[in-house]
């Protein structure tokens, strides 16, 4: 009996001792559900500026048979780091010095335009065999150049097709500018020869004209000459008009006129640029300098500037020359006669694109 107590009084506390260590633990509180991050602003694209090439090229040529016409091919082209073409603009002054009723020559009534200005004036369009006039024509070779190289360019083989050698065997070329291109594909192998580096993130391609025509009778004594002056520019600009980088050029090829009317074509038809040393304004000029180191002058002092800068330039005559002789960062570099190379760059920056 004494044991079955025992027993019993032994569960009891057995009993006693688990309840006491199975007390209800406390609820959980639910934590505060977490705040969603701010979303991260992504960063702004880096802006890297590229390194290109502007450069300026020349190819002029002359009819007299008939007629006094100075044909002057210009081609603005942009190349990037590896060669490639990335922008290009082309034009032609044609310039035909008019006659009189009689048939002298004269300076009177004389067209500046350019064949791209001319537009359809020109009259390409009717007799083209593709219905096209020469500036559109023109913009379909620009537009073939985009992503090629000099090399490439110049390579194009030419057939001859009514007198003119067109490239008919480039299809895609072909298909757009069926004028010949033989002069197209000299100025922009020339252009390899009158350059400048520049860098920008965008820019946007310009190419200036101007072009003149003089007059000089024959006399008994001495022969006349016609003559038809061209200076143009090239520039990129930024988006804001500002010239990033300028090249320049200019060409003066006279015409031969003896009193019977007979006409004399000019066998050297280089350009200023071209012509480097053998220009000869070393010798005759106040700083010593040749046309082209002045014209590199001309350039370097441009960039930076805007038109209304170029436009507020004060000239003052000087040997019968219109100079910037107050202005002293160009003139330290440039003595030459400055009015039409400034209107040119003018020109080049309004038709920038």
């Amino acid at each position: 009996m004494k044991k079955l107590l025992a027993m019993l009084l032994a569960l009891v506390m057995v009993l006693s001792l688990a309840a006491c260590g199975t007390e209800p633990s406390e609820p959980e509180v639910p934590s505060e559900p977490e705040t969603p991050a701010e979303p991260e602003t992504p960063a702004e694209p880096e802006v890297t500026e590229a390194t290109y090439t502007l450069g300026l090229g020349v190819v002029v040529n002359q009819s007299i048979e008939g007629k006094a016409q100075t044909n002057t091919t210009m081609a603005a082209v942009v190349l990037d780091a590896e060669g490639t073409i990335v922008a290009v603009d082309l034009d032609v002054a044609q310039s035909n010095c008019p006659k009189t009723e009689a048939g002298a020559f004269t300076a009177e009534g004389f067209d500046a335009r350019t064949k791209t200005e001319k537009g359809s004036d020109y009259g390409m369009a009717p007799v083209s065999p593709i219905g096209a006039e020469w500036d559109a024509q023109m913009a379909a070779f620009e537009a073939w150049a985009i992503g090629k190289t000099v090399d490439y360019i110049t390579g194009v083989e030419l057939v001859e097709s009514n007198g003119h050698m067109v490239a008919a065997n480039e299809a895609d070329l072909y298909a757009g500018c069926t004028m010949a291109i033989g002069d197209f594909q000299a100025a922009v192998a020339d252009a390899l020869n009158n350059t400048v580096e520049f860098t920008a993130d965008s820019f946007k391609l310009g190419l200036g004209v101007v072009t003149s025509c003089t007059v000089k009778e024959a006399s008994a004594d001495a022969n006349g000459s016609i003559q038809m002056y061209s200076d143009f520019a090239a520039v990129v600009t930024a988006e804001d008009g500002t010239i990033l980088a300028a090249r320049l050029d200019a060409v003066q090829p006279a015409i031969g006129l003896a009193a019977d009317g007979t006409l004399t074509g000019k066998e050297d038809l280089s350009s200023k640029y071209q012509l480097k040393e053998g220009y000869g304004m070393a010798p005759v000029s106040p700083i010593a300098a040749e046309w082209y180191t002045q014209a590199d002058a001309y350039c370097a002092y441009v960039a930076g500037k805007t038109v209304a800068d170029l436009e507020a330039i004060e000239l003052v005559e000087v040997n019968n020359h219109k100079v910037a002789a107050n202005e002293a960062d160009l003139y330290a570099g440039c003595t030459m006669q400055v009015n039409s190379y400034i209107e040119a760059t003018v020109k080049a920056v309004g038709y920038a694109d």
